[in-house]
């Protein structure tokens, strides 16, 4: 048994934060008390000024293209930037990560199909050897016809991996592009296209844009079909967000407009927004702010999106703006998305409490928020070794 002394902790049950000092104390892979004392015979370590989170269960880790390929025409071998990734996201306290992985994305989606299968194929063999294991967020772009079929492979080889499933069309004119201006400046950026392939990409995502919400229901079918969660991505408009939860969506994720999420939260779909948007104070693509949607009350998670280390320091901002209480804060990132996709008890719920996983992570708050350790069922798996005395 080993007891961590902790000024703070916030257990996640019912909003519940401890001021400290308190001891966390740990026998295996479970917690045995939550208290004022530790029980007898534990080895004892005080922690000091840090405090004592849940671990961060993350729903769209994006981040894996920057450890593949750290510089533009250089390439890690996938097995090795997986790794790089996973210990990057344990670094900052995400022990849950739903890694992104899109199909029907870009002006070749055939590359897109062959890459998601080795992505997964990789996973799956180095299953254990990573920190944490690693579920997929499968991104479905509706936009080209061949991402169904494409979906429906994946999901039926890989369904124990695939828990979450999200559709996006990145057509300018609705959702995330509002105008062919901005879709042609943040597409040519970030895929390195220029003005001849960025036209021919459009013309044809512009001939197929009738069939686009038949492709979404096939897509919402599939992934009941295998027992994940669909999400809708980037929805601008009420009538966006009706449409997908007559689809089952049990997520909306990054909502373009305070009308969408209002309009989620109101059918009882969990809202989703970046943290990165929350920690900056904006979204970097002039959408809605996260912080607005926070103080509006209809934000259940806060995840990556494509930075990790955004996730703690989001927290702590929320809190030092006085838009939500510590609490509520740290819930954004742990109770709330692990409640989102049923995250079981024996993994990482977002709950520290007696007979629970003994999943959390040691934080410091300040000068420079950050992760200091994290423990992923009663093993340490970031951050310098914590060693106690008996």
């Amino acid at each position: 048994m080993i007891g961590l002394r902790a000024a703070r902790i916030v257990t996640g049950e019912s909003g519940d934060a401890i001021c400290g000092p308190r001891w966390l104390t740990v026998d295996g892979d479970r917690i045995v008390s939550v208290d004022g004392e530790p029980p007898a015979g534990a080895v004892l370590r005080d922690l000091g000024e840090l405090q004592l989170w849940p671990g961060i269960v993350d729903l769209h880790a994006d981040s894996l293209a920057r450890f593949e390929s750290p510089r533009a025409g250089t390439r890690i071998p996938l097995d090795v930037a997986l790794h790089d990734f996973t210990v990057d996201a344990v670094s900052h306290g995400i022990v849950q990560p739903y890694l992104c992985v899109s199909v029907g994305e870009g002006p070749d989606p055939q590359s897109g199909y062959a890459r998601a299968h080795t992505i997964l194929q990789t996973l799956d063999v180095t299953e254990g050897v990573l920190p944490v294991p690693v579920r997929v967020h499968l991104r479905v772009d509706t936009g080209d016809p061949g991402s169904i079929a494409a979906a429906e492979v994946l999901l039926d080889r890989h369904a124990d991996r695939i828990r979450l499933v999200s559709t996006m069309n990145h057509t300018p004119g609705q959702g995330q592009y509002r105008d062919e201006v901005s879709w042609r400046a943040a597409m040519g950026a970030r895929l390195h296209l220029g003005d001849g392939a960025l036209e021919h990409w459009l013309t044809r995502l512009r001939a197929v844009a009738a069939e686009d919400p038949a492709r979404r229901r096939a897509v919402a079918e599939l992934t009941r079909s295998a027992g994940a969660v669909y999400a809708t991505h980037d929805p601008g408009t009420a009538a966006d967000v009706r449409d997908a939860h007559e689809n089952g969506a049990r997520i909306c994720e990054f909502p373009i407009t305070a009308g969408a999420a209002a309009s989620a939260h109101g059918l009882g779909i969990g809202v989703v927004m970046g943290a990165p948007n929350a920690w900056r104070g904006a979204s970097h693509l002039d959408n809605l702010s996260a912080r607005e949607a926070i103080a509006a009350g209809t934000v259940d998670a806060l995840t990556s999106d494509y930075h990790s280390g955004a996730m703690v320091r989001a927290a702590i901002e929320l809190v030092r703006a006085g838009l939500c209480s510590a609490d509520r804060a740290v819930g954004l990132m742990t109770v709330g998305p692990a409640r989102l996709v049923d995250v079981p008890a024996p993994a990482a719920d977002g709950v520290l409490a007696e007979a629970r996983p003994a999943t959390m992570i040691a934080v410091r708050t300040g000068p420079i928020p950050a992760v200091v350790a994290t423990w992923f069922r009663g093993r340490q798996v970031g951050g310098p070794l914590v060693e106690g005395r008996g």
